[in-house]
């Protein structure tokens, strides 16, 4: 029982030891741009990889729906990353290519996937054993979004037919954006306004709302709101991954 005890410790302290060492690691593997849009009819797009680390790294490249923790081989995407795996020497520039295995999605609004870029730095053989460094992982996602042909609006269109309400679910406030357009609406940063104050909403992992959809921000807990006369100012992001300001009034359900 002792020596279960001392293992399930020794455990703990190198899995502490691990997140020291990963909570400060930034990617090294950095894309020539933030997104990628497929539009219907293309062969295939490219997207520009730059290893940036001083050393070198192997990268292994996958999309999925956006689940962190499915294995790449258990994907079912119609998207492919080519190549797949490869070495990245510091400084190096790689092509990567991807594709549409033409498997069947919606032809009246936009699709999206998640490209993922793991990069782990191989352990140097010539570094002395106590000094030996954990060899940090690192998985960078970025969206692909699959642009059917004939959408009856553009992209550009999207912001001006958001719109905002407050639901109080108890003590708590949600806003709700409705996103009445073929497109999804990738918001950067969302706040509530009045003639005196702003109020942020709370980041989420994922701040987008879905085209013929809705999206959920719960208000930090004990916000004290009037909805009345409120605006949202909503920060969008484009298909170049530029950054945009809009307003829109907070509607009465």
């Amino acid at each position: 029982m002792t020596q279960k005890i001392t293992l399930i410790l020794t455990r703990l302290m190198l899995i502490g030891l691990l997140f020291v060492f990963i909570l400060p690691a930034q990617a090294g593997v950095m894309a020539s741009r933030t997104r990628v849009i497929y539009e219907q009819g293309q062969t295939e797009r490219s997207l520009m990889l730059a290893n940036i680390n001083p050393y070198p790294v192997v990268v292994q490249t996958w999309v999925n729906d956006g689940e962190d923790q499915q294995a790449p081989e258990k994907s079912t995407s119609p998207m492919i990353a080519l190549p797949s795996v490869f070495r990245m020497q510091p400084g190096a520039v790689q092509g990567l290519r991807i594709l549409y295995n033409g498997d069947a999605l919606p032809k009246d609004r936009e699709s999206v996937f998640w490209l993922n870029l793991y990069e782990i730095a191989p352990k140097s053989g010539a570094t002395p054993a106590p000094e030996a460094a954990v060899a940090l992982a690192m998985n960078t996602q970025m969206k692909i979004f699959y642009r059917p042909k004939n959408l009856p609006s553009t992209p550009d269109e999207m912001p001006a037919k958001l719109t905002f309400t407050l639901e109080q679910q108890g003590e708590h406030w949600v806003l709700v954006l409705r996103n009445p357009t073929p497109y999804h609406a990738s918001m950067a940063s969302l706040r509530l306004v009045d003639r005196h104050q702003e109020m942020a909403v709370p980041q989420t992992l994922d701040m987008m709302a879905p085209p013929f959809g809705e999206k959920r921000y719960p208000m930090a807990s004990g916000s004290q709101i009037n909805p009345q006369g409120l605006n949202v100012s909503f920060t969008w992001v484009d298909d170049g991954g530029h950054f945009h300001t809009g307003t829109a009034p907070v509607l009465h359900p």
